[in-house]
């Protein structure tokens, strides 16, 4: 039988790489806020999705703080946070936790990392149309979204949800004709690009 002091000195304690969590602090959305949690696991038990969460946000806090850079960044938790804010309005140091989750995974998309790839698509897609429409037509997005992994996909995905598609028209929540872009599209996209070089760190 092992002896318990043994194996605990064996491991030793946890030990803290400064390096990741100073990228964080000073590239990541409200990444600085980190430093004001104090593990108390309040945004763990308030979080609705913290069950299918690989890390729950305290425990992303405490992974930024150890260096783990890779569980950090590849971790499906970043892209779950809902934006209920229970976390936020109940975390007694104020953390605003939902941002901070919201950076880290804007951050992770900038530096390659596709923690859940259905979700990465959607949201090129859902972007482009904004740019470019200045709004959301809701048979183009979703037809644009299925093909984006090919035609066979496209067609497939497009099939399974042909019912729905129905039911939309029938209740008139989605137009037989294309949607027209929003008045004043051009200042639009002027200000979506000059948002997006500001989040990329352009001037």
């Amino acid at each position: 039988m092992a002896d318990p002091k043994k194996k605990g000195k064996a491991e030793g304690p946890v030990s803290y790489d400064p390096s990741f969590s100073k990228e964080v602090f000073e590239k990541v959305d409200y990444g600085e806020k980190i430093k004001m949690c104090m593990q108390c696991g309040v945004c763990a038990a308030s979080c609705p999705l913290s069950m299918v969460m690989d890390y729950s946000p305290r425990k992303i806090f405490a992974l930024i703080r150890a260096g783990k850079r890779s569980e950090v960044l590849s971790s499906k938790a970043i892209m779950l946070c809902t934006s209920c804010y229970s976390c936020k309005v109940r975390c007694p140091r104020k953390v605003p936790v939902v941002d901070v989750m919201h950076g880290l995974a804007n951050y992770a998309l900038k530096q390659g990392y596709v923690p859940r790839e259905e979700t990465a698509l959607f949201g090129r897609e859902f972007w482009k149309q904004i740019l470019r429409l200045g709004r959301i037509d809701e048979k183009d997005l979703p037809r644009r979204y299925f093909f984006s992994k090919g035609i066979i996909p496209g067609i497939k995905k497009s099939m399974e949800l042909a019912d729905m598609g129905i039911v939309l028209m029938l209740h008139k929540r989605m137009k037989l004709l294309p949607e027209r872009s929003v008045k004043g599209i051009k200042e639009l996209r002027k200000m979506l690009e000059k948002a997006s070089a500001m989040g990329n760190g352009g001037a």
